[in-house]
């Protein structure tokens, strides 16, 4: 048994390398500048030091890299596990930035060890509590029990603000546009006063400071961002049409995105906003507030007609079996389909109050399931959203829970 205890202390994971960070930092400052228009104001870092815990909102597939680039010193970053499925690359990166691996569809104890092996190492967690990039540039819900950890480390809570990342770097496009990031410390919280506050207390100043709303950030900024194809594969996260109710129109064209059933039509200018090009009168001006139209008509949708026949579906997805951390084999290909109680995947079923999902990028969603956890792939323009949204929304009313989370 001691041998054992000891084994499993050896597996903790330790503080990240302040070299390798300080190499990262050189190399990515100057890059992250060049490509996006990045800036840390590095003055509300300053006197921040290890151990600490760095918590973020997340906006972009590079916010651990931006990040970083605000602190003298190392972060270990937790990090879904689904980043540690790729071969050599995953194996260095856990050599070198140590990150501490987080299974979203679970209670993860061993995440929770690990950072707390980091803290007590004197290093530095850094967390993107929503543990999702915004995928209508508003903030995802933060996991629960993040006041509680957070009083539990006892050091210093660190809470960071990016903003101009959703524009930048929209996760349903291949190639960014040029506007302007940046990213500041908005607020530290010392050992001592987390010790007086409730759990809730501190859940509310990490809400109040990384609750973050980039249409409305923008509407008084005004960034504008340069680029081709705004809207590009836009129809990956928006699948709803508001002028006639379509599920199944919507396509992108450059800068615009229209629908093919009824003609409506809108073009993304230069601040990220929608114009109104034809036939548009019931969408809204923000991919935010369509987003939001596009929940409530899932809410209104009578799934009981759809017990034999799909509400929608879509061919030539993949279905792979992935393990906790290691790589993701094909297990079969075909379409995916949804019904009133279930989705069926290249021929194997899921029943709703058997799975929680998440999208991954625009292209990909994990499946946590009673047997494993699944990844489906699929090619571009495909809505992995839909099934997303509906999953957890049929979920809620067979179980009769109050719904507020549809995995973003």
């Amino acid at each position: 048994m001691q041998e054992l205890k000891k084994k499993n202390q050896r597996k903790l994971i330790k503080k990240a390398s302040s070299p390798f960070f300080w190499f990262l930092r050189l190399v990515f400052t100057p890059a992250l500048y060049l490509l996006f228009r990045f800036k840390f104001d590095r003055k509300t870092a300053k006197g921040i030091k290890r151990p600490c815990l760095v918590l973020a909102n997340h906006q972009t597939v590079i916010d651990q890299f931006a990040v970083g680039c605000g602190f003298n010193f190392a972060i270990n970053y937790v990090a879904t596990d689904t980043i540690f499925r790729h071969g050599f690359l995953s194996w260095l990166m856990k050599v070198l930035a140590r990150p501490i691996p987080f299974s979203k569809g679970s209670s993860d104890s061993s995440a929770i060890r690990n950072m707390m092996s980091v803290i007590k190492d004197g290093g530095c967690v850094g967390m993107f509590p929503s543990g999702n990039r915004s995928c209508f540039g508003n903030e995802s819900p933060m996991v629960q029990g993040i006041g509680k950890l957070a009083k539990r480390f006892n050091v210093p809570l660190v809470l960071v603000q990016i903003r101009g990342g959703y524009n930048t770097i929209p996760r349903w496009k291949e190639k960014p546009s040029l506007g302007k990031m940046t990213a500041a410390v908005t607020r530290v919280v010392p050992p001592e006063e987390l010790s007086v506050m409730s759990n809730e207390e501190i859940e509310n100043i990490i809400k109040k400071e990384l609750s973050f709303n980039e249409f409305e950030y923008n509407k008084t900024a005004k960034i504008e961002y340069r680029g081709k194809n705004k809207a590009e594969y836009l129809e990956c996260m928006l699948f709803y049409c508001p002028e006639c109710n379509s599920l199944s129109g919507l396509f992108s064209d450059g800068n615009d995105i229209f629908c093919r059933d009824c003609g409506a039509r809108v073009r993304i200018n230069a601040t990220g906003f929608f114009d109104k090009i034809n036939k548009a009168e019931k969408i809204p001006d923000s991919i935010l507030e369509w987003s939001r139209k596009q929940l409530e008509y899932v809410k209104s949708i009578d799934f009981s007609a759809f017990i034999d026949k799909p509400v929608f579906s879509d061919p030539n997805v993949n279905l792979l079996k992935a393990e906790r951390a290691k790589k993701e084999l094909l297990i079969n290909s075909g379409p995916i389909e949804l019904y009133a109680d279930k989705m069926i995947i290249c021929g194997k079923e899921f029943l709703y109050d058997q799975i929680s999902t998440t999208v991954v990028g625009a292209r990909k969603m994990n499946i946590y399931a009673n047997d494993g956890v699944y990844a489906v792939t699929v090619p571009y323009r495909t809505n992995l959203v839909k099934y997303m949204i509906c999953s957890y929304h049929l979920k809620y009313k067979k179980s009769g829970v109050t719904e507020d989370f549809y995995g973003y």
